[in-house]
């Protein structure tokens, strides 16, 4: 299914969001959880849309949850968090020890000390050292308290105010309804896994689709930090948000700090209006990397990697079959196809095999393929970024319109030359070097890791 550019969507949600009143309320505005409805609404993705009952009244939806308190066993295992909470969404990478390591994290966890948190993994059995599968703790929920109770009530006013405007259609109400429950349940979740803990800290990556986690971090006091994961933009749908949003930004579901990788990504989240400057901190490179290898490489490789995104496997498939044509001009030359480590049908792209393409997924790390290879292909993906002092050139793929204005960033910040599926893009290298391959400087685009500002924004020192 072809998804609507994020340029598209922004303009959308800029025309039905105009008006504060349609999305938020007296202490909540559920900003972040309505671009959810409407975005589903907008790409139809009715899969989306999950049965509620968020139309009727306040007091029957308590009756409903009243009901749902006397299924199933209320017992739980007993735990107890420490100080600091990271929530590790299990992307790993195989370290020059041979174990895998977490990406996000494991360098991290280092700096706050591995006897002062705990660490749960949202995917189960991720393969590195931590506490707990976030599956551990699914169970039936007691009946909501007073805290949850106001936040239903601040919902359904939200929902029957945007009903009465009549300015949303049937059709994307439902999603709204649908994406507005999702919210609920999440944030019962974690309110309750939370609550009565002596946690002061958690530590997570993406802020979007996480409201539920954030709403109840607010409401129990503790502080919630977001990691920067990857590639933040201008056309983001959750990142750098327009002005006019401003007046109740504030009372969305966002982080109270976020840590970027280097100055560049806090220039352009300082662009938007969702934080203060005071809130983005340089962290530095933080992730996880082999220790044994040289950011530049004099072996060089004839390699053209592609570097996948997660769920466009149908794009990259289908520019992998054209770089395949490309290369029987250039026998001299090999191509590498490497996987989202979060893609979800890997195996669509064993096809390529057919076609000469190696097709790699975790057990190889990115750093290792970007120091053999002289050309990185892809659409847009912080990969670009990763390239950087690699001596790598990077072309972003103009032709693929869900993506294409994300693809366009790259080109405009510098990062990458556009890059047309028809075109030979080993002809369009030895012109690139010939003609200089002038880019940002890897330390603004990942500075150094500053341990010292990570203890402290962690340990709010």
């Amino acid at each position: 299914m072809e998804l609507t550019p994020f340029s598209v969507i922004n303009q959308y949600l800029k025309e039905r969001l105009i008006h504060p009143q349609r999305y938020a309320c007296r202490e909540f505005s559920f900003l972040k959880v309505f671009q959810h409805g409407l975005s589903f609404a907008v790409n139809r993705f009715d899969y989306k849309l999950i049965k509620n009952y968020l139309a009727l009244p306040n007091f029957i939806q308590l009756f409903i949850y009243w009901l749902k308190s006397f299924k199933g066993s209320k017992d739980k295992s007993e735990y107890q968090f420490r100080e600091y909470v990271i929530l590790d969404p299990g992307r790993v990478v195989r370290g020059d020890d041979g174990q895998w390591h977490s990406i996000y994290f494991d360098r991290i966890s280092n700096v706050i000390g591995r006897e002062k948190l705990t660490w749960i993994s949202t995917k189960d059995n991720p393969g590195f050292e931590h506490d707990y599968d976030i599956s551990y703790f699914k169970r039936y929920l007691p009946y909501p308290d007073e805290l949850e109770r106001g936040l239903l009530r601040e919902m359904i006013d939200t929902l029957r105010n945007a009903r009465t405007m009549k300015q949303f259609t049937s059709y994307e109400m439902k999603h709204l309804r649908s994406a507005m429950h999702i919210f609920f349940e999440e944030f019962r979740f974690y309110y309750h896994l939370f609550k009565g803990q002596n946690t002061k800290a958690l530590l997570f990556i993406c802020h979007y689709h996480s409201e539920g986690l954030i709403a109840a971090l607010k409401l129990l006091n503790i502080r919630c930090i977001e990691i920067q994961h990857g590639l933040i933009a201008t056309n983001d749908l959750y990142y750098v948000y327009h002005e006019q949003y401003a007046g109740t930004i504030g009372k969305a579901f966002f982080p109270d700090k976020i840590l970027t990788y280097g100055p560049y990504w806090k220039r352009i989240l300082g662009t938007g209006c969702e934080f203060r400057a005071s809130q983005v901190l340089v962290a530095g490179d933080y992730l996880y990397r082999l220790q044994n290898l040289k950011q530049t490489s004099a072996e060089k490789e004839n390699i053209v990697l592609v570097c996948a995104q997660k769920n466009l496997h149908i794009d990259y498939v289908n520019y992998g079959k054209q770089l395949a044509v490309h290369l029987n001009k250039h026998p001299e030359w090999r191509a590498v196809m490497k996987l989202h480590p979060l893609e979800k049908n890997k195996p669509a792209y064993n096809e390529l095999k057919e076609y000469g393409i190696e097709i790699v997924d975790v057990e190889v790390a990115l750093d290792d393929l970007l120091n053999k290879s002289k050309i990185q292909v892809s659409i847009y993906s912080t990969t670009f970024y990763d390239a950087l002092g690699y001596d790598v050139v990077n072309f972003s793929l103009q032709d693929f319109g869900s993506m294409s204005d994300y693809a366009s960033d790259m080109i405009l910040e510098g990062v990458a030359a556009p890059l047309m599926a028809d075109e030979d893009p080993i002809a369009k290298y030895l012109l690139t070097i010939q003609s200089g391959n002038a880019l940002l400087p890897r330390e603004d685009v990942y500075a150094p890791f500053n341990e010292e500002l990570v203890r402290q924004v962690v340990m709010d020192k």
